[in-house]
């Protein structure tokens, strides 16, 4: 996992591309654990409840100086935790509630903060193309001002070229995990 890390050159948007039949919870982990101490960790999930995130990131090892859950659409956000911050967002389309809170963690959390964004492919289900990417702009925009990083899961067999290309411009880095081993590309890359 080092090597990825050291591949992405201090990316921070990086967009992770997942095969379809799921998987790459180890480097999910990883983008959010390796090289950083006590990070403060913010999960944001359409598609596992609140208590399977905690479950990943404690199943690493890490510390983590503060972990929050936001889960939007079904997902449940209770868990039996108090050290924990919840937050959920009930519509599934509601990106602008969801930028909010996000932005809230981000302003309230100081460095290092890691964010994971599961996933894309969830979120496209809801809103149009064109929304989407107006919120990720601006959502990238957020994480590079908070001086956070952030990966973004993606399953590129579920759009087309056009929209995996449009989505791919708002990143700093991408990480494929469709071949054996993990294929990194930076910006300088991918444009």
């Amino acid at each position: 996992m080092t090597d990825v890390i050291d591949k992405l050159d201090g990316a921070t948007n990086i967009l992770l591309e997942l095969p379809p039949m799921g998987g790459g919870q180890e480097v999910c982990t990883g983008l959010l654990s390796e090289g950083v101490t006590e990070p403060s960790v913010l999960y944001v999930s359409f598609t596992q409840q609140a208590q399977d995130c905690i479950d990943q990131w404690e199943a690493g090892g890490a510390q983590a100086r503060n972990l929050g859950v936001i889960t939007v659409g079904d997902a449940l956000s209770a868990t039996d935790r108090d050290d924990i911050t919840t937050e959920s967002i009930s519509t599934a389309s509601d990106l602008t509630g969801l930028g909010i809170q996000i932005g809230q963690f981000l302003s309230e959390w100081d460095a290092p903060v890691v964010v994971c964004f599961d996933s894309l492919t969830s979120m496209l289900q809801y809103v149009d193309f064109e929304t989407a990417y107006e919120f990720l702009h601006a959502i990238t925009g957020q994480v590079h001002a908070a001086g956070a990083r952030a990966h973004f899961h993606v399953d590129p067999s579920a759009h087309d070229d056009t929209q995996i290309a449009g989505i791919t411009a708002l990143f700093d880095a991408k990480v494929s995990l469709e071949g054996e081993e993990p294929e990194v590309r930076t910006r300088d890359v991918i444009q």
